[in-house]
């Protein structure tokens, strides 16, 4: 998905839920890096899981 696109989705989502807002997390990679060096994204997730 172009980049445009996921911010325009972001965009509107936040629109539609102010209380609610996306927290966006950007991670440099490709879609097979995940598999190779899951280090970044299990960190980010981490965090997340540590918000709640």
């Amino acid at each position: 998905m172009p980049p445009a696109m996921q911010d325009r989705m972001i965009r509107e989502g936040d629109a539609l839920t102010p209380e609610n807002r996306y927290d966006v997390r950007t991670l440099t990679s490709s879609h097979l890096k995940w598999l190779v060096e899951p280090a970044p994204a299990a960190l980010v997730l981490s965090e997340i899981a540590a918000l709640s």
